[in-house]
């Protein structure tokens, strides 16, 4: 259970596509860092994309503001990779060899970091060692790394190694059991003040 209390890093009405706490319902269950990690992103009608599906622009989330989920110091960023392309059947394929795509690690009081991955090539609004405030914007949603469409991928570590932590049971504060519930949740607007 993390110590600390995280929002959920957009704003707006988004689906849980993977993630929770039990092993039925995992991101991925034998891959401890990842164990408690969430994939999410905009449907409508129940599907991620409007029209053709290969397209990444046709995507209802893609390019959607990603917020810090909590405060914290930047503690790493990777922003070199193009979007991963998207195949005819829409599986599972990373065109890199790091998954994570571009992105973020934030570390956060009491040991935790989090990490926001699949994050748009060159829309990063912050680097690192800065500081964040819960709430700011951050970056926009791609589809670089392991993907099989836009989406953000968030979970939260005891370490800063994405492929050596532990991965951690989020806390939320903005959902009424701590954990996410439902399939569809929505996270009210927060405004970053400076």
């Amino acid at each position: 259970m993390s110590k600390n209390k995280y929002i959920l890093p957009f704003n707006g009405k988004w689906y849980v596509e993977f993630g929770g706490i039990k092993k039925s319902t995992s991101h991925s269950w034998d891959i401890i860092p990842q164990r408690y990690a969430y994939d999410f992103e905009i449907r409508i009608n129940n599907l991620p994309y409007k029209d053709d599906y290969k397209v990444c622009e046709n995507y209802f989330c893609y390019l959607e503001d990603i917020i810090a989920p909590s405060d914290g110091y930047v503690y790493d960023i990777v922003d070199k990779y193009k979007d991963t392309r998207i195949i005819e059947g829409r599986p599972v394929i990373c065109d890199i060899k790091d998954v994570r795509g571009n992105y973020i690690t934030i570390k956060h009081p009491n040991g935790e970091y989090s990490t926001i991955c699949h994050i748009k090539k060159g829309t990063f609004k912050v680097k690192e060692g800065d500081y964040v405030k819960e709430g700011q914007v951050i970056a926009k949603v791609g589809n670089s790394g392991n993907t099989m469409g836009p989406h953000i991928h968030f979970q939260v570590q005891n370490g800063p190694d994405f492929n050596k932590s532990e991965g951690v049971k989020i806390t939320f504060k903005n959902v009424r059991s701590g954990f996410l519930p439902t399939k569809y949740i929505t996270c009210k607007k927060y405004v970053y003040n400076k």
